[in-house]
């Protein structure tokens, strides 16, 4: 019985001796760790930014600004993502973020830039960004160095229809149907329909700004082809006849406006 109890004894002792022994090692195992992921190896020292648009009114030191990323004041194991993209997402022009870690020092930051298209004013008043795939946004300071053109008459909830109204621009008034011609605005009246005021070249490098009126809906009006039109504005343009209005109807039977000379 006694030989029993010292055995059991020895044996409890002994595994008491090797848990200490693991808890002993694991503990050394992450002080190890820890010094080793905050030593001046691992200090964020740099971040790496995407070139950005040459027309995109953030430069890379907003952006880094924005951000406001602690380099040379933190490990990289210890750098948390989530707070630099909430900074980064709360400015109108920064559509997406993306950031990568690159062991053992560097930060990279991609912005996904918003690519505005057109201008789309509201019934209110507010005037905001429209892109290619119908979303808006606002930016009250309205830094974007393009010339866009203007929406009206259009609603920012109703996204299908802003896409049409962009794809139609992008289509009827290509470069390639008359080169130089330029966008100014397109409205659309329920009863009216669409109308559109464009710039178009002249022979002697003036520019003629003409009302197209469509009188369609853009469904009906991106049935029609723009051949008649682009041929009428040729004209116009070579024999420097200024016209105020062109109306397209059913894109077959064209009236022009001429204006007369002084």
């Amino acid at each position: 019985m006694l030989l029993v109890m010292a055995t059991l004894t020895a044996s409890h002792s002994k595994n008491t001796m090797h848990w200490v022994a693991g808890i002993l090692g694991l503990a050394v195992l992450i002080t190890g760790i820890t010094q080793v992921t905050h030593s001046s190896l691992f200090l964020l020292r740099s971040v790496s930014v995407t070139p950005l648009s040459s027309s995109y009114p953030l430069t890379r030191e907003k952006v880094l600004e924005l951000a406001r990323i602690p380099v040379g004041n933190i490990s990289l194991f210890d750098l948390s993502l989530e707070p630099i993209q909430s900074r980064l997402i709360e400015q109108p022009w920064v559509k997406g973020v993306v950031l990568g870690k690159q062991f053992p020092s560097q930060l990279s930051l991609t912005i996904i830039e918003r690519n505005p298209v057109a201008l789309l004013t509201e019934p209110q008043g507010r005037v905001v960004y429209l892109e290619a795939d119908g979303t808006t946004f606002e930016d009250k300071a309205m830094t974007y160095p393009e010339d866009l053109p203007i929406l009206e008459g259009f609603s920012a909830q109703n996204i299908e229809s802003l896409k049409e109204a962009n794809a139609f621009i992008r289509t009827w008034f290509a470069p390639d149907h008359f080169p130089g011609l330029k966008v100014s605005s397109l409205s659309n009246d329920e009863k009216m329909g669409l109308r559109a005021v464009v710039s178009v070249p002249e022979s002697h490098q003036k520019q003629m700004r003409v009302v197209i009126e469509l009188g369609l809906n853009l469904r009906e009006a991106a049935q029609v082809s723009p051949e008649h039109l682009s041929k009428v504005l040729k004209y116009l343009s070579d024999h420097s006849m200024q016209a105020s209005k062109i109306w397209l109807g059913d894109g077959k039977k064209i009236v022009v406006k001429v204006l007369k000379g002084p």
